[in-house]
């Protein structure tokens, strides 16, 4: 999760660092899924790396699932969220839910006047990589358990697609699940302003590629039976 309205020139910490896998072009550009609901992947089904997140993930599915359910959402969704943030854990130090990434120094803000967090360095806390600058529960919640983290970053999804429902802007339902993504990523605001004026949803997304990676992994997990 990356603070909101950020452009996404630069690679993410985790794809640099460990190598977090590259979609296989396999699937042309375009391409819709045969049924609603259902999303195509480029990646290979014993892709070596995914199947790691595929069995970390599995440890938190009652989790996950208690979670689509109450925020209107699918687990396969949230399944690629967590896999794009944080490889289910993997990624982070150290690797569990108690873990944290996006370790790069920034500028001083708000109530903070260091380079790191006070706490120590990390700004994404927890399976779903909770931005330490822009959430109070990065401070002072309890990120390090994992029904918390997912649940609160099911909060920050239902907030931006209440956003975009009440902002007047008229988007299909791929577009606006594509925006609550790339939202999570770039910020609702940034999202909705790159849509006015006719750029791509992710274009102020980590990568420019935000969404349509998380819906690429989304649909790798439904093949192994996530929803």
């Amino acid at each position: 999760m990356d603070r909101p309205g950020k452009r996404g020139e630069e690679i993410s910490w985790f794809r640099k660092i460990f190598g977090i896998p590259q979609p296989t072009p396999t699937v042309k550009p375009g391409t819709q899924p045969t049924e609603p609901g259902r999303f195509l992947t480029s990646f290979d089904r014993n892709h070596p790396t995914l199947l790691q997140q595929l069995q970390e993930a599995t440890r938190y599915r009652g989790v996950i699932e208690d979670a689509a359910r109450r925020y209107r959402l699918q687990p396969a969704v949230l399944c690629g969220i967590g896999s794009r943030e944080s490889q289910w854990g993997i990624a982070l130090r150290p690797p569990g839910p108690d873990g944290r990434g996006d370790f790069s120094q920034r500028r001083p803000r708000g109530d903070r006047y260091t380079p790191e967090p006070p706490d120590g360095p990390g700004y994404g806390r927890g399976l779903m990589q909770i931005d330490y600058d822009w959430h109070e529960f990065a401070r002072t919640g309890n990120w390090q358990n994992p029904r918390e983290n997912i649940m609160y970053a099911c909060t920050v999804l239902e907030q931006a697609r209440q956003f975009f429902q009440s902002s007047g802007i008229n988007l299909t339902e791929e577009q606006l699940l594509r925006a609550v993504i790339a939202a999570y990523n770039g910020g609702a605001t940034a999202t909705l302003q790159a849509i006015e004026v006719g750029q791509d949803i992710d274009y102020n997304t980590t990568g420019q590629d935000y969404s349509r990676d998380v819906l690429d992994r989304s649909g790798w997990f439904q093949l192994h039976g996530w929803r």
